[in-house]
C-alpha cells in the first residue's frame, strides 16, 4: 500500500514531502486511459540485456507517442555472418523467438502468421497501416529519469460497421402488417 503511493508520486509532490517531512497522499497520476486509440508510426530495435523491438504508436486525440517493447534477437540466424550482431535502430530487422510475445501478437491480430518470421519486419508497416489499436497505457522512465508513455496488452480495435438507416427503413416498410 505504502509502495502504491509512492509509485503515483510526482516530482513535485515528492520533492514537498521531502522537504517539510509531511506525508500526503499523492494524486492518481498514473491512470490508465481506457479511451485511447493509437495508430501505428514506425518499428525500431534496441541493445538491451536480450534485444528488443520497439512499435511506436501515436494516440489520435493527444498526438502523443506511445511505445510497446517486445523480446527478440538481434543476431544473424544463418550465413557468413552467423551470431553477430545485427544494426540497430529505426526500421532494422529482427527475429520474434518462438513463443514470444511479439509472435502472440502478431498471430491474434492477424490471425495468420507471415511467410518469414525473420522478415516480419519489412512488413509492418504495410500491416499496420491504418489499423486502430488500444491498451493499458502507464509512464514509464527511461535511466536518466525522462518519463515516457508505454502501452502493454495492445489489441486492434475492431472497426464498428456502420448502421445505414435508409436501407432499415425500406425494410420495415417492406414488413407486411
Amino acid at each position: 500500500m505504502n509502495n502504491d503511493r509512492v509509485y503515483n508520486q510526482t516530482t513535485e509532490e515528492w520533492l514537498a514531502e521531502y522537504d517539510t517531512g509531511v506525508v500526503k497522499p499523492a494524486e492518481k497520476t498514473r491512470s490508465q486511459r481506457c479511451n485511447l486509440v493509437l495508430v501505428f508510426d514506425h518499428h525500431r530495435t534496441a541493445k538491451a540485456k536480450s534485444g528488443s523491438v520497439i512499435l511506436s504508436f501515436i494516440d489520435l486525440a493527444t498526438r502523443e507517442e506511445y511505445v510497446a517493447f517486445f523480446n527478440a534477437d538481434l543476431t544473424w540466424q544463418r550465413g557468413s555472418r552467423k551470431g553477430q550482431q545485427k544494426t540497430t535502430g529505426l526500421g532494422a530487422p529482427f527475429y520474434p523467438p518462438e513463443r514470444g510475445n511479439f509472435r502472440k501478437w502478431w498471430i491474434s491480430t492477424f490471425n495468420t502468421e507471415p511467410q518469414r518470421w525473420s522478415t516480419v519486419h519489412k512488413a509492418l508497416k504495410n500491416r499496420l497501416k491504418g489499423l486502430q489499436f488500444t491498451g493499458l497505457a502507464d509512464i514509464s522512465h527511461k535511466k536518466n529519469g525522462q518519463p515516457f508513455h508505454r502501452v502493454k496488452g495492445l489489441v486492434l480495435l475492431k472497426p464498428q460497421l456502420g448502421n445505414n438507416f435508409a436501407t432499415s427503413r425500406e425494410q420495415l416498410y417492406d414488413i407486411p402488417c
